[in-house]
């Protein structure tokens, strides 16, 4: 969603099936700033580039190494693109992937967009925020004689494209994970997205494209103002509940839009005539 931004600078991946890799699936959010080039290029080259990489897709250090390794080649790659390198484009993207097999959920993420799974009831965070206000990236910033003054860093610094990368072991009560970019997260809690999520399934949602767009609006009530991605990938352990889901959701809100319009034009007629 563009949100109240004047361009759209994000972009995503939503790959259920790859030929090159048996019964897995690749997810990724790429949040632009500057412009929409590199995030663009960044989505339409990570699987191709993994494809490269992966070797053993049953081997979840293998995975995580790879993901690194693809980072470090799409940040080369952008170095050399013909609008970088004649100075027409100055953009950039932070990125958060997620390469599910049937075994690991391995998430790799550098920047501050991010990754929750929803198992068991409960929420795990897949990546934590490289902002100047985590004390991890401060250090490194600081460790690159560059300083932070008021959560802003002060110093030009090379941002390392060198991502995190945390994996978790598939299990059957594996409800849901997601992926989303800060316009999201700026809003809402981890706590506070799974809940929602949870709810709109609770009440007979199946459908994740719909569910997406109830929590980007959802954001956007809260005064979410940045360019907005979220991915909800589902696993077997969702609870999809009885219930016409964003459909009926969406009924509702109109019956209660149109009945305020009509007391609100009915107070507006009684005004009028005393």
């Amino acid at each position: 969603m563009q949100g109240w931004r004047a361009t759209m600078e994000d972009a995503h991946i939503a790959r259920t099936s790859i030929p090159a890799f048996d019964r897995c699936s690749i997810f990724a959010v790429f949040d632009g700033h500057g412009g929409k080039l590199v995030a663009d290029e960044s989505a339409q080259n990570l699987i191709d580039v993994l494809e490269k990489e992966v070797m053993d897709v049953k081997n979840k250090d293998d995975i995580g190494r790879s993901l690194t390794r693809a980072f470090l080649a799409l940040d080369d790659d952008h170095r050399r693109l013909k609008e970088v390198i004649g100075g027409e484009d100055h953009s950039g993207c932070t990125a958060i992937a997620a390469f599910v097999t049937d075994l690991f959920i391995v998430v790799a993420n550098s920047g501050d967009s991010r990754s929750v799974l929803a198992t068991d009831g409960g929420v795990i965070p897949m990546s934590y925020d490289h902002k100047p206000n985590n004390t991890g990236e401060r250090q490194r910033i600081e460790n690159a004689g560059g300083s932070v003054r008021n959560n802003r860093v002060n110093g030009d610094l090379a941002v390392s494209a060198e991502p995190d990368v945390k994996v978790a072991e598939r299990t059957k009560e594996d409800e849901f994970l997601l992926l989303a970019c800060d316009g999201i997260w700026d809003v809402m809690s981890n706590e506070d997205a799974v809940a929602l999520v949870r709810s709109l399934m609770a009440q007979g949602e199946s459908n994740m494209g719909l569910i997406c767009e109830e929590v980007l609006d959802h954001c956007l009530s809260l005064g979410s103002r940045d360019n907005m991605s979220i991915v909800v990938v589902k696993f077997p352990g969702a609870k999809i509940g009885q219930g016409d889901g964003v459909a009926g959701i969406r009924k509702i809100r109109e019956a209660e839009a149109e009945a305020a319009k009509a007391a609100e034009a009915s107070d507006q007629s009684r005004s009028d005539a005393q």
